[in-house]
């Protein structure tokens, strides 16, 4: 009963088959995704199918877009917007946004937390051992945000992202 019980969880993962699908752009990026639609048309013959069944060839289910409360249909002509790694100008401004707004904000938690410190007078020894450590948290949580950061400017470096949608 155990050997069976085994062999079955064994052979569980293989039945989870998934499609990625491989593809090079013209910077010599190696690309990857799960859903072919979202392979540009031009790179679509290159493509290869890594993983699951690869006997056929991939089927493209592409969807319309909704632009401005309006569908557009695939035979619609769309306007077309500048892609920097993939991404439009939109969603580069919201990821620097975000990623500003979240330092900002633990910058100045961490400022609250070091002008509490300043004034024990009032203040118990737990109470201040408890606004060391979050100072302690919010310096590391500060560091790994400025991390993020950098990563993403450099991300936009490679991207070609002009500097402002920064």
């Amino acid at each position: 009963m155990k050997k069976l019980l085994v062999l079955l969880l064994l052979l569980y993962p293989l039945s989870a088959s998934a499609q990625t699908y491989q593809w090079t752009d013209q910077r010599g990026t190696v690309n990857f995704t799960e859903d072919l639609g979202k392979v540009p048309k031009k790179y679509r013959k290159k493509v290869k199918v890594l993983g699951g069944d690869e006997s056929g060839a991939p089927q493209v289910t592409e969807s319309s877009e909704q632009v401005k409360g309006k569908t557009m249909d695939a035979g619609t002509p769309k306007e077309k917007k500048p892609l920097y790694g993939g991404k439009d100008e939109s969603t580069w401004r919201k990821e620097f946004a975000a990623a500003k707004g979240e330092l900002q904000a633990a910058e100045k938690e961490l400022a609250d937390f070091r002008g509490r410190q300043g004034d024990t007078s009032k203040m118990s020894r737990s109470e201040y051992l408890a606004i060391q450590n979050s100072i302690k948290h919010d310096e590391f949580r500060v560091q790994d945000l400025k991390k993020k950061l950098d990563l993403l400017r450099v991300n936009a470096d490679k991207a070609g992202v002009p500097m402002d949608l920064r």
